[in-house]
């Protein structure tokens, strides 16, 4: 299908038995809702998906592709899909399916968010030992977070150098931070926002990477760029730095207004955690209320009790997250958080007190 420069290609929301990818040229898609109002736009690249087979929506959102240049679309529909794939079709149908919710989910967002225009404060997650559960907890808390600010709660994936949060929230990854670093700067802020992926639950995701290759390109300059974009569109950032304490994750520890430093009970981990506190406090300059400690049992007998980790560090605990077995990794595997599907479990339980300690520190939950 062509499509000649300065025409635009109108699908509505109920029409889509067909996928529609980019052969050449560029274009630009864009989401609106049944005012005409446009919520999402975004500059694909040749070879990217367009638009997505979609179920019946009621017309509320329509999607214009415009020609900035003469492009050329293919268009794929159901019969050649079954064609081409053959007993493929029904897993690439639902993935596509999971596409078109997040997309949906994206619109209804930037719907939410448009009514919010303070700038959000930053929270950033950190251990100083990998493996202490970091992620598991930072997006169980970003969903706890989401039942008070629906659609207005981001988490970031700088953990790096393989961030899991998509993952482990049965999320679709379209873009990162590092992609929307390498657009141009009219289109900076579009990208972006299209690179965030949705969740049922009403958080929001923007992973730092999709490969351990791009690394490299988050320097503190740039993710301080990019959290002065999303700031203003969201009520709360979240953002995961694993173990880093490179560049960019000094960068976001500066501007966060809490920190949550996630505590192994390991003899191991006392030394690192100490330390690492003396960092923030003594040369980072992070008043001790801004820091809240997490102890988090992944074990069911840890070598340290909960007075032995106080005594040690010389500071007391925020939170305990008692251990809880295999049941945030079965969530995974079953396609969700386990937030969702065991509200009563240990982590469940730790993730949303870590979430009231976060809102109270904020000043956020009246």
């Amino acid at each position: 299908m062509a499509l000649a420069a300065r025409d635009t290609l109108r699908l509505g929301g109920a029409g889509g038995d067909i996928v529609v990818f980019l052969a050449s040229g560029q274009v630009e898609e864009s989401v609106t809702d049944a005012t005409g109002k446009v919520l999402l736009t975004r500059r694909p690249a040749p070879g990217d998906l367009v638009i997505l087979p979609a179920p019946r929506t009621g017309d509320r959102y329509v999607t214009n592709i415009y020609g900035l240049t003469d492009a050329v679309l293919l268009t794929l529909d159901r019969d050649g899909m079954l064609e081409g794939l053959g007993s493929d079709v029904e897993k690439v149908a639902l993935m596509l399916d999971r596409l078109w919710e997040q997309e949906l989910s994206a619109a209804a967002a930037a719907e939410a968010q448009t009514a919010s225009r303070t700038a959000a404060p930053i929270v950033a997650v950190f251990s100083a030992k990998g493996g202490a559960g970091t992620t598991t907890l930072a997006i169980n808390t970003t969903a706890a977070l989401a039942r008070k600010y629906p659609r207005q709660v981001l988490l970031i994936d700088l953990a790096a150098p393989f961030g899991h949060a998509a993952l482990f929230a049965d999320l679709i990854a379209t873009g990162s931070v590092a992609s929307a670093t390498k657009a141009s700067e009219a289109d900076f802020e579009p990208v972006l926002r299209g690179n965030i992926v949705n969740h049922k639950t009403g958080m929001g995701v923007l992973p730092g990477t999709l490969r351990p290759e791009e690394v490299d390109t988050l320097t503190g300059e740039r993710v301080g760029r990019v959290l002065d974009v999303v700031v203003a569109w969201q009520k709360l950032i979240v953002v995961d730095l694993g173990t880093s304490l490179a560049e960019a994750a000094l960068a976001v520890i500066e501007r966060a207004e809490c920190l949550v430093i996630v505590v192994p009970p390991e003899i191991a981990a006392m030394t690192d955690a100490r330390r690492s506190i003396a960092i923030f406090r003594d040369i980072m300059n992070v008043p001790d209320h801004r820091m809240e400690l997490v102890l988090n049992q992944r074990s069911p007998h840890p070598p340290l009790d909960r007075a032995a980790v106080e005594s040690i560090l010389g500071r007391k605990m925020s939170v305990v997250v008692g251990f809880d077995d295999s049941r945030p990794e079965d969530s995974t595997l079953a396609g969700g958080l386990v937030l969702q599907h065991d509200p009563n479990s240990m982590v469940s339980r730790g993730a949303s007190d870590i979430a009231r300690v976060i809102l109270t520190s904020l000043k956020l939950d009246g």
